[in-house]
């Protein structure tokens, strides 16, 4: 099925001056930041390079090639330094942060569309026990040091930068995109011609119902896959659009498996049980556990994690059968109140999955929004 490979096809010789910005190119702008550009694009955001040019600069060694994160991360960058409609789309303000210290993984980078228009891209959750644990730090804590971190970072553009922004980004990266629009000042805020979302999380009630939150409602485009797990967690406001995959269950968190028609999404009116599913167990777990509970059953599973001393899940998904030995051996020293605290969690895990698995015909009772009806 026609994916945004297929748009790049059929799309890319039209440049943004021939033919508007889109939904799909908004999606395609998002990925980009997941790039590790180190020494391609300069931090300063003044100092700026083509699409075009940092693709033969990625890709002049081969040593870049096992940096990337995604299957088709690859492809995806040499489509679009060879399109008419990217190519001389230029980069600047590239960061890329990891602070273990500070449980934070952030990165981002500015991409100019057009003359007095960017879009702000930040990245979403990288392969790293970092980014994870910040990722499951948001059950327990709230601002985390990301978000705190994306708004700087859209404050300093828009001090330096004139014109409007747009700003984007998947996974995470989505909600870092929301967060900064709404906890900005309202004069950058009106600067925000939109923010794109896909499948980031949402946010808690207390924020959502916040009337800088309420302001950007109508700017925020919130997509999901049919069977979304990620971009369920917390509660979305907005309507988001439900986007048709060619994947099942976590994999179409993959945004090459989502289906493109001609400059839009192929979308659905509904989410999959699938999607319910894991919604209303995460929910109905933490909704049996305090605030510091939550922290410290988190805390205590990246505990065991760390102490296999690989620093990606691809790392530690390598070396399983010592890293098993290794989490095993490290469960067994815990203090007694953590290690019966994380057994006893996920037995608790074991109850409600078992508890919603003949309970998910009840569908979301959120907003959906579908475009074909427009």
């Amino acid at each position: 099925m026609p994916n945004v490979f297929d748009y790049l096809d059929w799309r890319g010789d039209l440049s943004i001056k021939n033919d508007a910005f889109n939904d799909v190119d908004a999606l395609i702008l998002s990925r980009l930041s997941y790039f590790p550009f180190d020494d391609i694009v300069s931090a300063d955001i003044n100092d700026k390079i083509t699409i075009k040019n940092a693709s033969e600069n990625f890709f002049a060694t081969d040593l870049n090639n096992d940096k990337i994160l995604w299957e088709g991360d690859a492809e995806l960058l040499k489509a679009c330094a060879e399109s008419e409609r990217f190519k001389n789309m230029k980069l600047s303000g590239y960061v890329n942060i990891v602070e273990r210290e500070k449980q934070m993984q952030f990165s981002a980078v500015v991409i100019e569309i057009a003359d007095n228009c960017r879009y702000i891209s930040y990245r979403g959750t990288d392969n790293t026990l970092v980014g994870w644990q910040e990722d499951f730090n948001m059950y327990y804590m709230f601002p985390l040091p990301s978000q705190q971190t994306a708004l700087k970072y859209l404050e300093q553009a828009a001090k330096s930068l004139n014109g409007t922004f747009i700003l984007g980004g998947h996974s995470k990266g989505g909600n870092l995109a929301v967060y900064a629009s709404i906890f900005c000042n309202p004069e950058i805020r009106k600067r925000i011609d939109g923010v794109y979302n896909h499948d980031g999380p949402g946010f808690d009630k207390e924020v959502i119902e916040q009337n800088s939150y309420k302001s950007m409602i109508s700017k925020i485009h919130t997509y999901v896959p049919q069977s979304s797990i990620f971009g369920m967690m917390f509660e979305h406001a907005e309507e988001y659009t439900i986007v048709k995959s060619t994947q099942k269950g976590f994999l179409q968190h993959d945004i090459y498996s989502w289906e493109i028609k001609r400059n839009h999404f192929e979308t659905l009116n509904t989410m999959t049980n699938t999607s319910a599913f894991f919604d209303h167990t995460l929910t109905e777990l933490v909704s049996d556990m305090d605030e510091q509970q939550r922290k410290a059953f988190i805390e205590g599973v990246f505990s065991l994690l760390e102490n296999t001393e690989d620093k990606t899940f691809n790392e530690i998904a390598e070396n399983w059968k010592s890293n098993s030995g290794k989490i095993f051996k490290s469960l067994k020293n815990m203090d007694n109140k953590t290690r019966s605290l994380i057994i006893s969690t996920l037995l608790n895990l074991i109850r409600c999955a078992k508890n919603n698995f003949s309970d998910i015909n009840p569908l979301l009772k959120k907003n959906r929004k579908n475009k074909d009806n427009k």
